[in-house]
């Protein structure tokens, strides 16, 4: 049976000099392996057939009793790797805090220690949307218990 970690060599060694990135690659109890690329930009059906074909060459027979599952993270998830809050640099994030509170606003900048944010306050005038903070606010990482992609329908 394949195990978590040879599965995320394998992927790192395969997305290597590609603008993919591995966000996670796990063998769960009952011989299903669920991996999640993403991309810089934006990554497609025939980049997730080729990364899966890949795995397939890879492991050859080894994959033969494991459901293999090879997909991007989904918007509404929370990220889990570096790249991703570099890919939503200057894109509207929300922010679950530690304490309960949850902001939104736009990312600036990241950094492994915390994240720098405009936050989006609400209007003070019914009916008008909200806009964002003239000024940047800094979040240790410490304090955020989620960051996710946010989707703005207009």
């Amino acid at each position: 049976m394949i195990t978590s970690q040879q599965l995320e060599i394998a992927l790192q060694r395969q997305l290597e000099g590609t603008p993919h990135f591995l966000v996670g690659a796990e063998v769960r109890p009952g011989g299903k392996a669920v991996v999640e690329v993403d991309n810089d930009t934006a990554i497609t059906l025939a980049d997730l057939g080729d990364i899966n074909q890949g795995l397939r060459d890879t492991f050859g027979e080894a994959l033969d009793d494991v459901e293999l599952q090879v997909g991007s993270p989904g918007l509404g998830r929370p990220f889990k790797v570096e790249r991703q809050y570099r890919k939503h640099i200057g894109k509207q994030v929300e922010v679950a805090l530690s304490d309960g509170k949850q902001v939104t606003g736009l990312l600036e900048d990241y950094a492994p220690e915390a994240l720098t944010l405009r936050i989006l306050q609400p209007s003070k005038i019914k009916g008008r949307l909200p806009k964002l903070a003239d000024e940047t606010t800094v979040i240790p990482i410490t304090g955020i218990k989620t960051t996710q992609a946010s989707i703005t329908i207009k």
